[in-house]
């Protein structure tokens, strides 16, 4: 990182927060941002806030608005989103993105898959090394990673330099040197907690949970998105199936039809 002033996407949780400490550890002018909805402020919110205030950082609160949903669901099409992570994780920094004043954006993005703490992998990968290490590899490949190269190319179009200290490879090899007991136990992420005092300053983050559950994004996904028969072309129940039916099904027939005009005129 380059420039004395930064931005730090910072969120409720530990991952963003630590980056924004070894930052300022470094010598940094922290600028945070954070967003919530319009409907309500999130935990997740609101906690940044309070951090940002007790260090003394500037902060920066977003507003992401929920009544251009639809029209936002087809600018993700068009950066080529294709699960539901990627349209549901990428749709707030549609609306982050152009408030940041700083080149260089840090974040704590993807820091979660060293852990193993989502459902799927508690129940199905943290009793053995290799299965730990199994679901760790699935995460972190180039289309998974909770959208990464989603959200950088937003990052791009804005011309921002997006940088993730997770996912450098000292990192990575430092993670994956230990089992999911010794990241987990006594506490989730004790690691990253005990090397930074500045953990003690406020009251103990709330345990993992992804941002889109946790900003509602989620459900206003599911009360948007599946009654309009414009985007849920199918009828399907899940927003997992809408979101794959515009990558496999919807544009390759519009493709179709366009090729079909031109091979007419």
């Amino acid at each position: 990182v380059s420039d004395k002033n930064v931005a730090v996407l910072l969120s409720g949780g530990v991952d963003s927060i630590s980056v924004a400490f070894a930052a300022q550890r470094l010598g940094k002018t922290i600028h945070a941002y954070s967003f919530c909805l319009d409907t309500h402020e999130s935990y997740d919110y609101m906690k940044a806030k309070e951090i940002a205030e007790i260090c003394k950082w500037e902060f920066t609160g977003i507003k992401v608005p929920t009544n251009n949903l639809v029209e936002d669901f087809h600018r993700l099409v068009k950066l080529d989103c294709r699960k539901k992570t990627h349209f549901e994780c990428v749709y707030p920094f549609l609306y982050v993105y152009p408030e940041i004043k700083e080149t260089e954006v840090l974040s704590g993005w993807a820091a979660d898959g060293y852990y193993g703490i989502s459902k799927k992998a508690m129940m199905h990968f943290k009793h053995t090394q290799e299965l730990f290490d199994k679901f760790r590899d699935n995460y972190f490949k180039p289309d998974m990673c909770a959208g990464y190269n989603w959200h950088k190319n937003v990052a791009d179009i804005h011309n921002k330099k997006f940088i993730t200290p997770y996912l450098t490879d000292s990192v990575k090899n430092f993670f994956y040197s230990k089992s999911w007991g010794e990241l987990n136990k006594p506490t989730q992420k004790h690691h990253v907690r005990d090397a930074f005092e500045q953990f003690k300053l406020y009251k103990k983050p709330k345990p993992h949970m992804n941002l889109q559950i946790g900003s509602g994004i989620t459900k206003e996904f599911e009360r948007l998105v599946l009654p309009n028969k414009d985007l849920n072309v199918y009828g399907k129940p899940r927003i997992m199936d809408v979101c794959r039916d515009w990558h496999e099904k919807v544009l390759p027939l519009r493709n179709n039809e366009i090729v079909k005009r031109v091979l007419n005129v």
